[in-house]
């Protein structure tokens, strides 16, 4: 994970992801705004840098894919980054994609989801893919989240966690099947294609699967 860290002014540096040590939840509370990822972690306040043009399309596809299969059926609610998980005082999360059931869209404040969501989806960059496996798939295990996505378009794989910190599979073709969102599935290879398929396409593919 490439890291700078905040400078003695308390300036961000903007290259790769910054850290800011002995950072509190207020500090955390003014650096979340809704212009860039900020995280906070046992009091380091993580900033993560602009995503790049992989990361932005597979995004891009992998939002419109699941919010409309939730919606043709639902099933609930999807929410993205930088919308706030907060799992406790001092651990607070921004994941690219979140789905939450009726029942736990009763947690969501005007901000924030209060506790975990039933499903979290991180698509890695480079500078975050060890930082996703590692650090933050704990404290997702710690904090309860259902359903864990890890998404590396590097390697090609999809890492599923059932509940997270519980590892059921990594994925590089075939179906990837969520049981929090019921019924919702990818192709792991729809992911790696380029240019990415049709989400109309892919949503036929998944209505009439076996």
């Amino acid at each position: 994970m490439m890291v700078q860290t905040v400078n003695e002014s308390g300036e961000i540096q903007d290259e790769f992801l910054a850290v800011r040590y002995g950072a509190t939840p207020q500090d955390w509370e003014v650096a979340a705004d809704d212009k860039r990822f900020a995280e906070l972690i046992d009091g380091r306040l993580i900033m993560h840098s602009p995503a790049g043009l992989t990361h932005q399309r597979l995004f891009g596809f992998l939002h419109l894919l699941v919010a409309s299969y939730v919606e043709r059926h639902h099933l609930g609610e999807v929410l993205t980054g930088p919308f706030v998980m907060d799992l406790s005082l001092e651990r607070k999360f921004e994941p690219d994609i979140i789905f939450m059931t009726p029942k736990t869209t009763a947690n969501l404040a005007e901000d924030r989801l209060i506790g975990p969501a039933d499903l979290a989806v991180e698509i890695a960059s480079p500078g975050t893919k060890a930082y996703d496996r590692g650090e933050k798939r704990e404290c997702y295990r710690v904090g309860r989240v259902g359903e864990y996505w890890m998404i590396d378009p590097f390697s090609k794989t999809v890492t599923l966690d059932r509940p997270a910190g519980n590892e059921i599979g990594a994925y590089r073709e075939s179906w990837v099947e969520s049981e929090a969102c019921p019924g919702f599935a990818v192709r792991a290879e729809w992911l790696w294609q380029d240019p990415l398929p049709a989400v109309s396409g892919c949503l036929s593919q998944l209505e009439t699967r076996e």
